[in-house]
């Protein structure tokens, strides 16, 4: 788990293919408040029948993008 955990700090996302549920993938991002701090987390999830790993960045892309959305959202 800590090899885990490193692996999604230095990349910047988490990935779940299967692990948590049978037959789902799901990438997720960090949301942070206006200190910094992560205050949520933002994912997406599919059935892994539809799951194509060359579709990763453009996923990560658009869920980084909705997190900084949000983000200045919190800031106000």
């Amino acid at each position: 788990m800590r090899a885990d955990l490193a692996r999604v700090r230095r990349s910047g996302f988490a990935l779940d293919q299967g692990r948590s549920e049978r037959g789902v993938v799901a990438a997720g991002v960090p949301v942070h408040g206006a200190d910094g701090v992560v205050v949520a987390g933002l994912s997406a999830s599919m059935p892994s029948v539809r799951y194509r790993k060359d579709q990763l960045p453009t996923l990560v892309a658009s869920l980084r993008a909705t997190a900084a959305a949000l983000e200045a959202d919190l800031r106000g």
